[in-house]
């Protein structure tokens, strides 16, 4: 069986590490490396987030024997480095506050665009993807979007790539992010409705 097969538990890898078995941390790098890294520049920026993830793996070994398995695997790898790409982001300049978000905010500012799970409740159309045109305007529109979001706050960035990419549950990012379940909220709403106008604009204009 492939070490790296979703079959092989984060567990089994757990226990591994601690056995000393020199290959298991490897696997553990190779299934959780990237999604890392997607936190990490969601939070303090992609220049930063390789080193942020390799300060973070080191954090992980120096610390696995006390890992009791209360959250996943997975929400205390993402914490450990979410908090070094905090600190990165606090030396280089001030604390960036949450977008203004109050513990009473509600996502239904945005019942408009959104659902009360958080999907469109219009998805905006799809030119076809299949003709030259299409193909042509999928890269000026990854480049849009990769635009927007870079630009959002860094707390908008890190709740709506853990959402919306890594598929954490909505517990799990408060703990990782140390907010509220109505900031995680308001902040992937907005995060999302940014990233909406965008595409809206884009359809109608081909520009950003």
């Amino acid at each position: 069986m492939n070490d790296n097969s979703p079959a092989v538990t984060d567990a089994a890898l757990v226990q591994r590490l601690l056995a000393g078995e020199p290959d298991a941390f490897e696997v553990l790098v190779k299934r959780y490396h990237l999604p890392m890294q997607r936190v990490a520049a969601a939070i303090v920026g992609q220049g930063e987030a390789e080193e942020a993830v390799q300060e973070a793996w080191m954090a992980v070994m120096r610390h696995l024997g006390g890992f009791r398995g209360d959250s996943s695997l997975k929400t205390w790898l993402f914490t450990i480095v979410s908090n070094e790409a905090k600190s990165r982001l606090r030396k280089a300049r001030r604390e960036v506050p949450l977008d203004g978000v109050g513990d009473d905010g509600s996502p239904q500012l945005f019942s408009d665009r959104f659902d009360a799970t958080g999907h469109w409740r219009t998805a905006p159309p799809l030119w076809d993807q299949d003709s030259p045109e299409g193909l042509l305007s999928f890269e000026d529109f990854r480049r849009c979007l990769e635009k927007v979001i870079e630009r959002l706050p860094e707390n908008q960035r890190a709740a709506m790539a853990m959402c919306d990419m890594d598929g954490l549950p909505l517990d799990e990012i408060c703990n990782i992010l140390g907010v509220s379940a109505s900031n995680v909220r308001v902040l992937i709403h907005r995060a999302r409705l940014k990233v909406y106008a965008m595409v809206e604009h884009y359809e109608e204009t081909g520009t950003c």
